[in-house]
């Protein structure tokens, strides 16, 4: 079993914040603290890293009982399987998206070649005209398709490294401790 080198904290006045987004306050926060695990799992540079990671999670000591870590713990494992089938949702439905735009996509590529090969015939044209037309039909047919090839060829990659990123989440260790918030380093603004 591989040592977890990295514990990363995460301080929260509730252990429901610990899931919650967070806005920056550039009146009380640390630029360098985490607000939350899904602010967590969006670290590019931690996500290929997660199996090293331990979480140490602060609340106020006044919030922490004896069953707060396990129940951390079951949240986390939840709010992990949640964002898991999130990912494969969306997945499946880019992939519907994908597969029915591809179909449409080919059908009016074929006729763009198609086209393509008739304005070619049209000896009434002048030639650079006949060629400027028909290769505007095939560019025509080849943007049309792109997307839904693009779609499914690369389109899955983000919801991939989500699901892989909070399958990795899903399994860090959590430790839960108490903070003082009055000390507790805080920024007051003063006019």
């Amino acid at each position: 079993m591989t040592q977890r080198s990295t514990e990363v904290t995460v301080r929260v006045r509730d252990v429901r914040d610990l899931f919650a987004e967070h806005t920056f306050d550039p009146f009380a926060d640390d630029a360098d603290e985490i607000g939350s695990i899904a602010a967590l799992a969006q670290l590019p540079h931690l996500a290929a890293r997660l199996h090293e990671v331990a979480l140490r999670v602060l609340i106020p000591s006044d919030k922490l009982t004896p069953t707060t870590e396990a129940a951390v713990r079951r949240a986390l494992q939840r709010y992990c399987a949640h964002a898991i089938c999130e990912a494969r949702r969306k997945l499946a439905a880019m992939r519907w998206v994908g597969l029915r735009t591809f179909a449409i996509g080919l059908i009016f590529f074929a006729i763009s070649l198609a086209a393509s090969h008739w304005v070619q015939r049209l000896i009434f044209i002048p030639e650079s005209l006949r060629t400027l037309a028909s290769e505007s039909l095939i560019v025509a047919g080849w943007v049309v398709i792109w997307q839904p090839l693009d779609t499914l060829v690369a389109g899955w990659w983000p919801q991939w490294e989500e699901e892989r990123t909070f399958k990795a989440i899903r399994a860090i260790p959590v430790r839960v401790t108490g903070f003082d918030p009055s000390a507790a380093r805080a920024f007051s603004a003063s006019p």
